[in-house]
C-alpha cells in the first residue's frame, strides 16, 4: 500500500471538504486521514482504501468543525451533505483548553456504564471508530438494528442534557447548551 499516495488523496480530500482552512490544519487533518486509515488496516483488509480516505476525510474534516463551532455543535447535526463545509470562527467561550468532544465521550461512555450496558459497549465500539457493520457481525444482528439502538441511546443523551441533574446535564451546562 503506497501511504504517501494516500496521503496526498486525504489532502486533495480536506481541501475540497474544507476549502477555507488554512494549509496547517489541511496538513493536520490529512494527516489524521491517514492514521486513522492506518489503524484501521491494522484490524482488517482495506479493500478499497481510496474510497475509505474519502469517507475518513469528510469524517475528520465534520470533527474539525464541530471542534472549532465549540461545544453548541456537538449535539447539534451537521448536514450530511458531500459539499463543502464552512469553517466557523472559533466559538471564545471555548478559551479553556479543554477538548469538548473528549470531554463528551467521556459522559457518554460513563452515562451508558452507569445505565445501560448494551448502549455501552455500542458507545465503546462508536468511539473507537468500528463500523456499524463490523459490529452488527459481531453481535449477529443487522446493521439497522445496530444502528437504531445507537440512535435511540443518543437521544436519551440528549434529553438528559436538557432535563436532568447528573453528569450529562453538567457537561450541557458546562458547554453553554443549558441554563
Amino acid at each position: 500500500m503506497d501511504w504517501n499516495a494516500l496521503g496526498v488523496h486525504a489532502q486533495q480530500h480536506v481541501r475540497r471538504t474544507l476549502r477555507t482552512a488554512p494549509p496547517p490544519t489541511v496538513d493536520d487533518l490529512a494527516r489524521e486521514v491517514v492514521v486513522r486509515l492506518f489503524r484501521y488496516s491494522r484490524r482488517e483488509k482495506l479493500v478499497r482504501p481510496e474510497e475509505l480516505v474519502g469517507t475518513l476525510a469528510r469524517v475528520v474534516c465534520r470533527d474539525h468543525v464541530r471542534r472549532r463551532a465549540g461545544v453548541r455543535a456537538l449535539l447539534n447535526a451537521i448536514p450530511d451533505a458531500d459539499g463543502p463545509l464552512e469553517l466557523p470562527p472559533p466559538d471564545p467561550e471555548q478559551e479553556s483548553g479543554v477538548d469538548m468532544l473528549e470531554l463528551f465521550r467521556f459522559v457518554v461512555l460513563e452515562h451508558f456504564r452507569q445505565h445501560d450496558p448494551a448502549c455501552h459497549e455500542l458507545a465503546t465500539e462508536f468511539f473507537t471508530e468500528q463500523s456499524w457493520s463490523s459490529v452488527a457481525r459481531r453481535m449477529q444482528v443487522h446493521p439497522r438494528t445496530i444502528i437504531r439502538r445507537w440512535s435511540s441511546g443518543m437521544e436519551q443523551i440528549r434529553e438528559l442534557a436538557y432535563t436532568q441533574r447528573g453528569p450529562v446535564w453538567e457537561w450541557a451546562r458546562a458547554a453553554g447548551l443549558v441554563a
